[in-house]
């Protein structure tokens, strides 16, 4: 089993034009689910930021992480698709059942393929388990 835990971190752009929901936070791919961290980004003139909110997204709904760059390693973005729209309800600048996360750092690509790499270890070993799981309770309907 892995232990080790991989973060990356991530902005999400204010959409109007005083930067009022300006996201910043960290996705971390925990054993039991993908966290996702965010607060809004503290203001020049009045402080906003408060604390870190953590949503747990269990790895059975998330549909497809990806990275993508543009001009090779210029605003590279993390496209995060899930199947249940309401984790990510109240994030502003997510779309319904999506974000895409801008990411920053010279090793920001890099990392977000070890994360995606990690994502998906993750999900097929709950998947595993669901099947384990499912096949034991069979077992015990059937008396063997």
């Amino acid at each position: 089993m892995l232990t080790d835990l991989s973060a990356l971190a991530f902005t999400i752009p204010a959409r109007d034009a005083l930067g009022r929901e300006h996201v910043e936070g960290k996705l971390v791919a925990a054993e039991e689910a993908l966290q996702f961290f965010w607060r809004f980004r503290e203001r020049t003139f009045k402080r906003s930021g408060g604390d870190m909110n953590m949503i747990p997204i269990p790895y059975a709904s998330v549909e497809s992480v990806s990275v993508r760059a543009t001009l090779l390693w210029f605003n590279p973005r993390l496209l995060l698709k899930l199947s249940d729209p309401r984790p990510l309800q109240e994030v502003p600048g997510t779309e319904v059942g999506g974000a895409t996360l801008m990411l920053s750092g010279r090793d920001a690509v890099r990392e977000a393929r070890a994360l995606i790499k990690l994502v998906e270890f993750r999900q097929a070993d709950a998947e595993a388990q669901a099947r384990i799981s499912r096949l034991s309770e069979l077992e015990k309907e059937r008396g063997l």
